[in-house]
């Protein structure tokens, strides 16, 4: 899978196993990450791309403001709209509505 800036990742292995986390950079085979709380966008995470999976992707509105200039609080928010969608969808496969 390609991952480019703006996408969101699962750490799968390390300290942050399970964390989600949104792709700030890629440069060769690592991946600067955040999540606005723990790992700040002044001080990414450097995580090799192989100890992560790729969990989607955000709007062009994320990826526009990773150009511009992001704020923790508009991370923080895309990843609870995230996780938001994943609970709701594991709602309903598993039938508690």
């Amino acid at each position: 899978m390609n991952i480019k800036p703006g996408d969101l990742v699962i750490a799968t292995s390390g300290r942050e196993k399970g964390k989600c986390f949104v792709v700030l950079s890629v440069e060769n085979q690592f991946l600067y990450l955040c999540d606005g709380k723990n790992r700040k966008v002044s001080t990414p995470k450097k995580k090799k791309i192989k100890h992560t999976e790729y969990a989607g992707s955000t709007n062009s509105d994320v990826c526009e403001k990773l150009q511009n200039g992001i704020t923790d609080k508009a991370i923080r928010k895309t990843l609870s709209q995230f996780k938001g969608n994943l609970t709701a969808e594991s709602d309903i496969i598993t039938g508690r509505f």
